[in-house]
């Protein structure tokens, strides 16, 4: 995939490796790609829509380091890790209860496994995405030698920057493609960044989607 991205963008992927490193984490996640397309010297559109919505590379770094330095481990607190992310487990727990009962959340099927944990319980297909993200981020160590494999997140935020591009009639990923790539991958550590920073994710894709088109 990566023989598809112009020069642009692939300097945007050098740039966030270069943020893993300086943070010590041993993956490149979707934060990392997000500040990789903000801090880059020449001007794109990307940039300027993301401007536009108030979101700099200061900001994008500030909500970073915010959010991995007050995650808890998620074996540690489940509630304290939803909130860190905005949802309030109490009021999930009363729209569950109020549609099937009480104690709903602590009934198992026979034959079912119990999730460990209310957050499994709550989200067990849910996980994966920016919980499992900022948990990997801040598990993984200062990386070994010069190559970081990406997280999860990032991997599915690059894939779908290739079926953006496909979808737009373009036959290279450019940045623009990236960030629409990012947008469109909701259930990452970046998708919370931009949830912190007041701004819906919806908007800046309409908003990009039209200067793509204009710059076309």
């Amino acid at each position: 995939m990566f023989e598809r991205f112009t020069r642009p963008a692939r300097e945007v992927v050098v740039r966030a490796q270069r943020e893993a490193h300086g943070l010590g984490h041993g993956r490149i996640g979707s934060p990392h790609l997000l500040l990789g397309l903000l801090s880059g010297s020449a001007p794109c559109g990307a940039v300027e829509v993301l401007s536009g919505c108030g979101v700099t590379a200061e900001a994008v770094r500030r909500e970073f380091t915010a959010l991995l330095d007050e995650f808890p481990r998620i074996a540690d607190d489940d509630e304290a890790a939803l909130a860190a992310l905005g949802i309030d487990l109490g009021k999930i727990r009363e729209a569950v209860e109020a549609g099937f009962g009480p104690g709903a959340l602590d009934r198992v099927p026979d034959g079912a496994r119990r999730p460990r944990g209310l957050l499994g319980r709550v989200l067990s297909g849910w996980r994966r995405g920016p919980v499992d993200e900022v948990a990997l981020l801040r598990a993984c160590g200062s990386p070994r030698g010069a190559h970081v494999p990406f997280s999860p997140g990032a991997k599915k935020a690059l894939e779908l920057s290739l079926r953006e591009a496909l979808r737009l009639g373009d036959r290279s990923i450019d940045v623009d493609h990236l960030l629409l790539g990012l947008l469109r991958a909701g259930d990452t550590a970046a998708a919370v960044i931009f949830s912190r920073l007041g701004v819906a994710l919806g908007d800046v894709r309409i908003a990009l989607e039209a200067h793509h088109r204009r710059s076309a």
